[in-house]
């Protein structure tokens, strides 16, 4: 499943009105270890807009906005913006949970974790207590 968004933002420069965006492919951006405040660099830099330019800090005096969301960026996109944390917290456990059931059907030859009442909440408990320790 895709996880993406778009992000625009909308400025007047030169009395132009200018509305820059950019579709975010949001499991590249979390495995690069990209962050929110990095976001308008991005977006000027696909949208040719000069990073030592005044056009870029209009840009940057401009909120982000987040819209046509898909995959599990649904659930964290709203009137425009966009939970970063919460989405890159259940983005990290649903990848979690892909290994978790990628070894699960290796060795207990089950297809998914709800196979066995109490599995997922198992391995989650295990992990937490592993990475606490």
């Amino acid at each position: 499943m895709s996880n993406s968004v778009r992000v625009s933002a909308t400025f007047s420069f030169r009395g132009e009105l200018l509305q820059p965006e950019m579709r975010l492919d949001l499991d590249q951006a979390l495995e690069q270890g990209i962050t929110p405040d990095s976001l308008y660099a991005l977006l000027a830099t696909e949208n040719g807009i000069d990073h030592y330019s005044y056009e870029y800090e209009m840009l940057e005096a401009e909120p982000l906005v987040f819209d046509k969301p898909e995959g599990l960026a649904k659930e964290y996109t709203k009137n425009g913006r966009l939970d970063w944390k919460g989405l890159e917290n259940a983005w990290k456990e649903t990848r979690l949970l892909d290994r978790f059931t990628h070894i699960a059907r290796e060795h207990m030859d089950i297809e998914t974790l709800e196979d066995i009442p109490g599995l997922k909440k198992t391995l989650l408990a295990i992990y937490a207590l592993a990475k606490a320790t």
